[in-house]
């Protein structure tokens, strides 16, 4: 029970240090004390004045019933919520809502006034696609709802609501849809979500580090997007979504290896062109991964390898140059490194000049200078550029340290070693697992249903089945009578 009027408005000054940004007002009602309390920077003032302070002048002329029950039935306000505790109170006054309690009255009432402060919907910055929506979720948790249940449009689209945050009491909802995901999915995520004990979730990504099973491995293993037709079609296929509000990006679960290799630009392309990109895409991630360890094997340990005119080439080039390869390719990647950390942090169309001209101007010196070849400069420049393609800031750093490693496993064993460190990727890959599902499905173990939608993307019309792994209700398209059997 809330208790004394009085003594909860002592303790709420005394608890937020009597801030003035908290509204008291008092009204004097059919002979009680009526208290409207309100956060000002979160609600609207004209809310209040026309909805909440108008209705309660007319309220008080009339004495027909009990003044709580009379102000929850003619307030004029389309969300009007009765709470019994003190901490209710404050969930809801550091929400936005306008809170009133009465003088002798156990109960008080609290009502949507929250301001608009949030951003509108714009369009995506990381994701881009030609041919797709152009939405983007925003720092609004019922905004971006709203994005999903705008394409998903079902009773069957369940919501599964968690706080967390002892100080920012941070509102999480799972989202999936009954008869397609299997429930222990979403059980397993809710249980790790209800396992949280931290001050304060700010952003989703410190969520994602905290569900995201510690496997030692270097990939991510849950998606992290700001679109929300990928999410949509994600829930389809059985995964489920996390949206955490004042986060303009929501989380997929699992995410598997051969998600990061699909663009939002798949579910609009022909599958031929989705095809020659996601080949593109596998090219350029062991591209990335690979070049730098194979050319300082080959430099160093297995010349023999190397056609003799191409050799006599690469070493004219070295001439000169102090450093041994792996050392001369790391210095250039610690270099690339810090442009681009640069070109992401500073501002605006300057910072993509300064990174163009920077590289520019330190590759052409350093070749002048002698401290790099030529080869360098040309093998490191096709690391970077293989690397762009994925814009998931996880995945780009996992191929960062799998490429030191094969850079290492190449200056010591030469191609031997590049070998040797593959399997052990292959092998890691194949042990990691997202919440209980393999990370390298539908490749290993093969799901002939999952290859459809995999390296090779086969017509919409021929991809009629989920895939086991996510979902039970494993027909999408056809007969209704196949789907009973």
């Amino acid at each position: 029970m809330i208790g004394n009027v009085y003594e909860v408005v002592k303790k709420l000054k005394k608890e937020t240090n009597d801030l003035k940004d908290i509204i008291y007002r008092k009204k004097k009602m059919g002979g009680k004390d009526v208290y409207i309390i309100y956060n000002e920077p979160l609600t609207s003032s004209d809310k209040i004045s026309d909805f909440v302070i108008r209705s309660l002048n007319n309220i008080a002329r009339s004495r027909s019933r009990k003044l709580i029950d009379l102000m929850e039935n003619d307030l004029s306000n389309y969300k009007v919520m009765r709470f019994y505790d003190y901490d209710t109170l404050c969930k809801y006054l550091h929400r936005g809502f306008c809170i009133i309690i009465v003088s002798s009255e156990n109960v008080g009432l609290a009502l949507e006034t929250k301001a608009n402060i949030n951003r509108s919907v714009g369009i995506p910055d990381s994701e881009n696609t030609i041919r797709g929506p152009k939405d983007a979720f925003v720092e609004n948790y019922q905004i971006n709802i709203g994005l999903i249940k705008k394409r998903i449009k079902t009773n069957d689209l369940w919501i599964d609501e968690v706080n967390i945050g002892r100080y920012t009491d941070t509102q999480i909802g799972v989202l999936s849809i009954n008869g397609v995901v299997k429930r222990e999915l979403v059980d397993e995520v809710i249980d790790k979500l209800k396992k949280i004990d931290i001050s304060g979730i700010i952003n989703s990504d410190m969520v994602k580090n905290l569900i995201e099973k510690e496997t030692k491995c270097l990939l991510p293993t849950i998606i992290s997007t700001e679109r929300p037709d990928v999410v949509s079609n994600a829930l389809l296929e059985g995964k489920v979504a996390i949206v955490i509000d004042n986060s303009p990006y929501a989380l997929i679960i699992p995410g598997l290896f051969n998600d990061y290799f699909k663009t939002p630009e798949d579910f609009y392309a022909k599958n031929i062109n989705t095809t020659f990109t996601r080949i593109l895409k596998y090219v350029a991630f062991f591209i990335a991964l690979l070049t730098p360890g194979i050319y300082i094997a080959l430099i160093t340990y297995n010349q023999e390898m190397i056609p003799t005119d191409l050799l006599i080439n690469f070493a004219m080039q070295r001439e000169g140059v102090p450093f041994p390869a792996f050392f001369e390719a790391f210095m250039m990647m610690i270099s690339f490194e810090i442009l681009r950390e640069a070109d992401l942090r500073v501002p605006g169309v300057s910072g993509n000049s300064l990174s163009i001209v920077g590289a520019l101007i330190l590759g052409e010196a350093a070749v002048n200078a002698g401290i790099v070849s030529p080869i360098m400069i040309i093998v490191i420049s096709i690391t970077a550029i293989s690397s762009l393609p994925f814009t998931e800031p996880e995945m780009t750093n996992g191929i960062r340290w799998y490429r030191l490693l094969f850079m290492i496993g190449g200056s010591f064993l030469g191609i031997i070693g590049i070998v040797v460190i593959f399997i052990y990727f292959i092998t890691k890959m194949a042990s990691v697992k997202s919440f209980g599902k393999p990370y390298l499905m539908p490749f290993a173990p093969v799901s002939l249903v999952g290859l459809k939608d995999g390296f090779v993307q086969f017509p919409l019309k021929s991809n009629k089945k989920r895939v086991k792994y996510l979902s039970n209700n494993i027909i999408k398209q056809g007969d209704d009578e196949i789907e009973k059997n």
